[in-house]
């Protein structure tokens, strides 16, 4: 009878296991996702940093050069398609510029800026913004990965972020 019941059991030992192995696995699985997610937020996380990086150095600019500061707009969106082969402008550096000039260099600048962190710039104006208003605030756009460098690739009408889109705004003024 004890002979039976042993023979009965072999191979038992083994199954509980494989059961705790499979179980160990998922969730060793699991962790690895929670892991690779947190990675992933990481690298969105320090892609805003420089974005707002970028896009503060630019404000700031734009605050220093209240001269012209009705003609970043267009200067900046001269620039949202920024290359490698994109002649640069007039230097500000070692030679006076008109304030013209200097918006020009700034988001020359700054495109440059953006564009070695994988990223795009354009500026227009703020969502809710219409052509009746007296003061209409305009906004800087920082764009990468696969969202276009257009507005309404990144911002609804109303002010919030499309579903999906790797785009940053920020208020000039």
């Amino acid at each position: 009878m004890l002979m039976n019941t042993l023979k009965s059991q072999s191979g038992v030992g083994l199954v509980e296991v494989l059961v705790a192995l499979v179980l160990l696995a998922i969730g060793v699985l699991g962790y690895v996702a929670v892991q690779l997610r947190a990675v992933d937020a990481s690298g969105e996380a320090l892609t805003k940093s420089q974005a707002v990086l970028v896009m503060r150095g630019l404000a700031e600019n734009i605050r220093s050069n209240p001269q012209a500061m009705s003609s970043y707009p267009a200067q900046v969106q001269n620039y949202s398609s920024y290359s490698e082969e994109t002649s640069a402008p007039t230097t500000c550096y070692n030679s006076p510029c008109t304030p013209t000039q200097m918006a020009t260099y700034d988001a020359y600048n700054s495109a440059k800026n953006a564009h070695q962190y994988g990223m795009k710039l354009t500026m227009d104006n703020c969502p809710g913004v219409t052509t009746s208003m007296s003061m209409q605030r305009k906004c800087l756009y920082a764009f990468w990965g696969k969202t276009t460098p257009s507005v309404s690739n990144c911002m609804t009408s109303e002010g919030t972020y499309v579903n999906g889109a790797t785009c940053l705004m920020m208020e000039v003024y």
